[in-house]
């Protein structure tokens, strides 16, 4: 899989001039014979966005995913982004969307561990998220979702090769960021990608570093503080390859019980 990471610094609630770029991105990688466009958390609206999502949250059927499978159809490609949803009963989610070469709807995660003031907004979401496609098993997580290990093992478990992960993480935490990637990816022998964002919304300043780790922890791409695409080529091979020496999720042992042993008996 040709996998373009789109780390872009979207326009405050400005939906419109969004979707507009998302075209030029289209065109670049029509070009470069991408598969796959992976854009940042809460694309086309920006992050910031808590007081203004009666306005901006949107259905699975609203203009937002309407226009981005419009593109993807014309240009063939497969998309993701993220999306402020809006449920059926009228719950807000902070969604990743993944949509086919043809326009198609094929899977919508909604992020389970919420950061600071989404938990007064959002609804977490329950379930876990892996999309069989032509170009392997792809699982779904978001930003806050990278800082927790078992969202990465329950995807590998279920048979995810190639994790993506829509981000909106701010300064001082490119690093963290970086080492947090490059560890789910090699805990759970598969590739794991981080699109995150960049620019600056109020006070809060994004710190892109988008990257793109194998199943050995290795950096296949990683862009730096300022918006910016990098393609990467996904070769599913390599995770053969790094389970022929060790087998993390065949060799693991799931403890039942945990015995806890209080110092002042012994």
């Amino acid at each position: 899989m040709k996998l373009m990471i789109a780390q872009t610094s979207p326009l405050l609630a400005e939906t419109t001039a969004n979707l507009e770029a998302l075209e030029s991105l289209c065109r670049l990688a029509v070009e470069a014979k991408v598969d796959l466009i992976a854009l940042p958390e809460l694309a086309f609206t920006g992050y910031n966005i808590f007081e203004h999502l009666d306005r901006l949250a949107q259905t699975i059927d609203g203009s937002i995913v309407t226009e981005a499978a419009r593109l993807a159809d014309k240009y063939n490609l497969h998309l993701l982004f993220g999306l402020a949803e809006r449920q059926s009963n009228d719950e807000l989610s902070n969604s990743a969307i993944l949509l086919d070469d043809n326009g198609q709807h094929l899977a919508t995660y909604n992020k389970r561990h919420l950061w600071d003031r989404e938990n007064e907004f959002f609804t977490a979401g329950k379930k876990s998220c892996v999309v069989d496609t032509r170009f392997g098993k792809l699982g779904l997580m978001i930003c806050y979702d990278n800082e927790f290990p078992e969202v990465a093992r329950e995807l590998a478990q279920a048979g995810a090769e190639v994790i993506l992960s829509p981000t909106a993480n701010m300064l001082p935490n490119a690093e963290r960021q970086v080492l947090q990637i490059r560890a789910r990816a090699m805990d759970n022998q598969c590739f794991v990608a981080c699109i995150n964002r960049s620019g600056i919304e109020d006070t809060l300043h994004y710190c892109g570093n988008s990257i793109v780790a194998g199943p050995d922890g290795e950096v296949i791409g990683r862009l730096g503080l300022t918006a910016g695409t990098m393609i990467v080529d996904i070769d599913l091979a390599r995770i053969d390859e790094s389970r022929t020496h060790q087998n993390y999720l065949k060799d693991l042992r799931v403890l039942k019980d945990t015995h806890v042993v209080n110092g002042a008996d012994l």
